[in-house]
């Protein structure tokens, strides 16, 4: 990380930390999603010229926002250990969409600015 970055981070008051000790192939669980969502979307096949890439380009915004924002996922809500087993139980899945508008801490503007993008998508 250069010292730009670095300082850009310090000074919104975030905290800069590498990667989890002991894991550094963490950035797997990142790029696992190519093959779980880009791959099966397009295949392994080579794009070119500027029609593919603008076919692309949309293909993405609407697959990133049902990924992000509507594809239901598991909240884990208790990790209970008896021994060496870890018995986890989860919340029912639910969209993250609906997860940001329940959240209280969520200004409301932003809730409105997420509305009011989703009803220029869905037209």
């Amino acid at each position: 990380m250069n010292e730009l970055v670095f300082s850009w981070y310090r000074s919104q008051g975030l905290e800069v930390t590498r990667s989890r000790a002991y894991r550094k192939n963490d950035q797997a669980w990142v790029e696992q999603k190519n093959g779980a969502i880009v791959r099966r979307l397009v295949g392994y096949g080579r794009f070119v010229g500027a029609e593919a890439t603008a076919a692309l380009i949309r293909l993405y915004d609407s697959v990133r926002l049902h990924v992000n924002l509507f594809q239901p996922s598991f909240k884990l809500r208790e990790k209970t250990r008896i021994g060496a087993r870890v018995i986890k139980r989860y919340h029912p899945p639910v969209p993250p969409i609906e997860r940001v508008l329940a959240h209280l801490e969520v200004a409301e503007i932003d809730k409105e600015r997420l509305r009011a993008m989703l009803a220029t998508r869905t037209r």
